[in-house]
């Protein structure tokens, strides 16, 4: 299974499985993230509200995982999940200015979980963890230590299926289904 390349003519593409913040939660945080940004001299361009989403899977784009992903979506039956952040900080290495939960958001983990056993995942693989976060914006130059926020959250009643055209600032979504 190959990656879409970039080329001129071809940008790169990848999927993801995600969960996006209601519009009302978006500009709330947007707000908070101009703030953050400005408070730490932080010289990243911000994230536009509809771009904001925390990632549940990542993968390549490719005519296999399309049609696992849009078959896993269907499949899953969710009561929703509530997401609620209260850190920001820089990820090493990467420039991306987050926000994350303290507790790691296990409700966020089963979910996750369930997704990559419908995507066909052995148990072992299903239970790989990750951090969950939400990415404001990038910055190489600075770097800033995690610091407590006012928790910002909201309750999960979907999760959709994005292709994210990289380097274009685009994301199209491919599927939404409900969490209820």
């Amino acid at each position: 299974m190959k990656a879409s390349r970039a080329t001129p003519d071809a940008p790169h593409l990848s999927l993801f499985f995600a969960l996006r913040p209601t519009a009302e939660v978006a500009e709330r945080i947007i707000e908070l993230a101009g703030r953050l940004r400005g408070e730490h001299g932080l010289t990243g361009k911000l994230l536009t509200p509809e771009r904001l989403h925390v990632t549940l899977r990542a993968m390549v784009d490719d005519a296999a995982q399309l049609d696992a992903a849009m078959r896993a979506g269907a499949s899953l039956v969710h009561g929703g999940l509530d997401v609620s952040f209260d850190r920001a900080i820089s990820f090493p290495g990467s420039g991306a200015f987050v926000l994350r939960s303290s507790d790691n958001l296990p409700a966020f983990g089963a979910f996750r979980r369930h997704l990559n056993l419908a995507m066909g995942d052995t148990e072992a693989q299903a239970a790989r963890s990750a951090t969950p976060h939400m990415t404001l914006l990038y910055d190489r130059k600075h770097s800033i230590a995690e610091q407590v926020i006012d928790p910002v959250g909201w309750h999960a009643s979907e999760f959709v299926l994005v292709r994210s055209h990289v380097g274009l600032s685009r994301h199209e979504t491919l599927g939404a289904w409900p969490l209820s």
